[in-house]
């Protein structure tokens, strides 16, 4: 199967879909193509100059290299308030109608756009755009990041791939991450298995790394507002 759009999906907050879409847009733009990038459903916003963008976006821009246009590659952000003053006032939001013009311009500067999820795969339903929907609607193929385990993944899978499926969303492949080294051979056989019964592909298993997890200094004084009075030069140190 050939995509030209693929979002990217995870079964909860904190699995590592980020990390992983960051590998998918560096392994594609390898093999020579234009690849553009959206988070058509922001929570966490940064200012951008005058304008602000989910915090995703932002880091994309720098890694990618491109000039971040909020309209364009963080077209709805769901920031403290959002919620309820949509459900007040549905008919003053055009949510939809920005993450499908946002689609339509990025579709023609590039030979593929990934488009990055929020959270779970609930997270926007309130404003009618949950993960299944926006993929429904800029008709991209999914890949769902899942974090790595036998029992519990397999479980997490067969509730969160319904949703999609339902919604009859293609379904490129999984990508299990955080899996122990010890155990990854048992992930891929035994999850793998029940994949191939869906017919779907495994698309690869990411070894769990402590010290992705670990903050940098700079970023604990930063969460804090902090001021840093001595050894400024240590603030790339990990903190285990």
């Amino acid at each position: 199967m050939n995509y030209n759009r693929i979002y990217v999906a995870a079964t909860s907050q904190h699995v590592g879909k980020t990390t992983s879409t960051l590998g998918l847009v560096h392994a594609l733009r390898q093999r020579g193509l234009n690849v553009g990038y959206c988070k058509p459903v922001g929570q966490k916003a940064l200012r951008f100059g005058d304008y602000f963008a989910d915090k995703d976006a932002v880091l994309f821009a720098d890694f990618m290299n491109f000039e971040a246009q909020p309209d364009l590659h963080s077209p709805v952000i769901l920031g403290k308030g959002a919620t309820k003053s949509f459900l007040d006032n549905p008919e003053q939001y055009s949510f939809t109608n920005k993450v499908v013009k946002a689609s339509k311009i990025l579709q023609q500067r590039h030979d593929v756009v990934v488009y990055e999820g929020t959270g779970h795969p609930g997270v926007g339903s309130v404003v009618n755009l949950s993960n299944a929907k926006v993929a429904e609607l800029l008709g991209a193929g999914m890949i769902m990041v899942v974090v790595a385990g036998i029992g519990s993944t397999i479980d997490s899978l067969d509730l969160i791939l319904s949703v999609f499926e339902q919604k009859k969303i293609p379904i490129i492949g999984v990508i299990i991450n955080k899996a122990i080294r010890s155990k990854i051979d048992d992930v891929r056989y035994y999850v793998g298995r029940k994949l191939e019964e869906r017919g779907i592909r495994l698309l690869g298993i990411m070894p769990y790394e402590e010290e992705l997890g670990l903050p940098l200094m700079g970023t604990v004084c930063s969460a804090i507002k902090g001021k840093v009075l001595y050894n400024k030069e240590y603030m790339t140190n990990r903190v285990e």
